[in-house]
């Protein structure tokens, strides 16, 4: 189940006609674009193109943003189509009103950091095939490779850290339909670490992620490997990682790490790695 790397189309949408250009801008070299500032028009591009994601931009009007686009909304939550919104303020009350009307994201804008929004619409985009199945509750079909991956996994406890709790969500996602596999989370690298300490036993493999406020992902690596006990040693830690710089690279492995995995990730890259690791 690889991920399709043709350019993917976003429908961005918002009332304000500033702000959809310079989003734009910002995502036109990652994306296909299609810009719209009425429901109408949203609607209309749904029905011409392939859509593999829609970015609401919300701006000093948040309310007009959620009345607008109602039907956006019920019709990309019918065809499946991740919703994310992108702030220019952003505020617990819009969080909670952007997850309500269906959202996966919700996030508010920071100028200058393209990388990190051309990472996040990615993020919901290339969820796996087998995790948007389990996610609309349907049944699918593993290849071989998945079959033996996941029968090694049975009986497994992962621990997934990650200070976004969407990511842990979608990860857990993919993880949960393996058979006698549990999953734990861990939303930064101190509370990681804390868990591993109590129960070192626990875990057969860490999946960490690298950039978290409290204690990163490195740091809390290197406390794991110099606590005293011969399964810190020895517990596969891998990566989670935005980017793939050989930098990046040597830093997670200097610190300790076992590997890495470049998000967003597919389901069988995910447990073919774990397999490999928990072996």
């Amino acid at each position: 189940m690889s991920i399709n790397s043709e350019k993917k189309h976003v429908l961005l949408i918002s009332g304000d006609p500033r702000i959809l250009a310079e989003i734009k801008m910002e995502l036109i070299a990652h994306f296909h674009v299609s810009m719209s500032a009425a429901s109408s028009s949203a609607l209309n591009a749904l029905d011409a193109y392939t859509i593999s994601a829609v970015v609401i931009c919300i701006g000093e009007n948040s309310g007009a943003a959620f009345s607008d686009f109602h039907d956006i909304f019920e019709r990309a939550k019918n065809s499946h189509i991740p919703i994310l919104f992108i702030a220019e303020k952003g505020n617990d009350d819009d969080e909670t009103k952007a997850f309500a009307v269906g959202a996966v994201d919700y996030s508010a804008r920071r100028r200058g950091t393209v990388d990190a929004l051309v990472s996040r619409i990615n993020l919901r985009i290339n969820a796996s095939e087998h995790e948007k199945l389990l996610m609309m509750g349907e049944s699918f079909s593993p290849t071989p490779d998945e079959v033996t991956a996941e029968q090694a996994l049975n009986g497994k406890t992962f621990l997934i850290v990650d200070d976004v709790g969407l990511n842990r969500q979608l990860i857990k996602a993919m993880l949960e339909g393996v058979e006698g596999l549990t999953v734990d989370e861990a939303a930064d690298g101190k509370e990681a670490f804390e868990m591993f300490k109590s129960s070192p036993e626990k875990y057969s493999l860490i999946l960490m992620d690298i950039q978290m406020p409290v204690m990163d992902g490195l740091e809390a690596t290197m406390a794991i490997r110099e606590l005293n006990n011969v399964h810190s040693k020895n517990v596969p830690i891998i990566a989670l990682t935005a980017a793939s710089l050989e930098s990046e690279v040597k830093e997670c492995m200097d610190a300790g790490m076992n590997d890495f995995i470049v998000k967003p990730m597919a389901y069988d890259d995910l447990i073919v790695m774990a397999a490999e690791h928990c072996s």
